[in-house]
C-alpha cells in the first residue's frame, strides 16, 4: 500500500508538461461568416491567441497545422495532430474515438428585457424577438408565443405597447436599444446562454491531455486571464467569465 501511495503522489506531483511535451494543434483554413473570429483566415482570430495562451500556460511545446474542417477528424484519429481548435459547438459529435473538453468561450449571452420592475418567472405568455435559429430552438421547449418582427426596434416597441411581456435578443444588440428608451424599458436578464460554448476535440485516449487542458481553462477563467483575452479580440462586449 505505501508503494501504490508514493507512485501516486509522483504522478499527481508531475508537471502538466510531462503529460505531452509536443502537441500538435489542428485548426480550420478559413472559418466561416458567423464564427465568433476578428479575421476569418486561419491563425488570425482568437483560436490562435487562445492556444498560443494555452500552450504558455501549460509548458507545451506547440506547433499548429491548417487543413479543410473535413479533414480535421481524420487527422486527429490518424495521429497527425492531437488537438483540433477551430470553433468547434460543444453540441457537435464526433463519435467512437473522440472527446471534447470543456467550453474556453461562449457567444454572446441573449436578454430578456421587459417594463421596469417586470418579473418574467411565472409571468410571460407572449415574448417578441426577430428570427433567430437559437430563439427557434429556444420556443420549441418553452411554450411561450413567440411575435417574430423584421427588428428589435419593433420588437421593443411591442413590448412597450403592452403586445408582449418582453423582449428576447442578444444582449449585444438589445443593450443600446434599451438604453435609448430612457428607462422606459430595462434589461431583466441579461445573461441567457442559448447557443452552445465552444470546445476543443481530442483523442478519447489522451485522458491525461483533456484533463491538463480542462484545468488550464478552469485556471484561466478564474485568474482573469481569459477575460482579459476575450476583451482584447472580441471586445467590451465579450462574454465574461465569473
Amino acid at each position: 500500500m505505501k508503494t501504490y501511495l508514493i507512485i501516486l503522489s509522483c504522478l499527481l506531483a508531475l508537471p502538466v508538461e510531462a503529460f505531452a511535451q509536443t502537441v500538435m494543434i489542428g485548426t480550420v483554413d478559413a472559418y466561416e461568416a458567423g464564427d465568433y473570429t476578428v479575421d476569418p483566415s486561419a491563425l488570425e482570430n482568437f483560436d490562435k491567441a487562445f492556444g498560443e495562451l494555452l500552450c504558455q500556460r501549460g509548458k507545451f511545446d506547440c506547433a499548429w497545422k491548417v487543413m479543410g474542417r473535413d479533414e480535421l477528424v481524420p487527422a486527429l484519429k490518424a495521429r497527425k495532430i492531437d488537438v483540433i481548435i477551430a470553433a468547434i459547438p460543444m453540441t457537435e459529435a464526433f463519435g467512437d474515438g473522440v472527446e471534447t473538453t470543456a467550453a474556453y468561450l461562449y457567444p454572446d449571452p441573449f436578454a430578456i428585457v421587459g417594463l421596469p420592475g417586470f418579473v418574467p418567472f411565472g409571468n410571460v405568455k407572449t415574448v417578441a424577438a426577430v428570427p433567430d435559429p437559437a430563439i427557434e430552438a429556444w420556443h420549441a421547449t418553452s411554450g411561450y408565443n413567440i411575435l417574430y418582427f423584421p427588428t428589435l426596434e419593433e420588437a421593443l416597441r411591442e413590448v412597450e405597447g403592452g403586445g408582449a411581456e418582453i423582449a428576447f435578443g442578444e444582449y449585444e444588440d438589445l443593450a443600446p436599444l434599451v438604453d435609448a428608451t430612457e428607462g422606459r424599458l430595462e434589461v431583466l436578464n441579461p445573461g441567457r446562454h442559448l447557443r452552445p460554448g465552444v470546445t476543443m476535440a481530442l483523442r478519447s485516449e489522451s485522458i491525461d491531455l483533456r484533463f491538463a487542458i480542462e484545468d488550464l481553462i478552469y485556471d484561466m477563467s478564474k485568474d482573469g486571464s481569459l477575460n482579459a483575452l476575450n476583451k482584447e479580440l472580441l471586445g467590451n462586449d465579450a462574454v465574461v467569465w465569473q
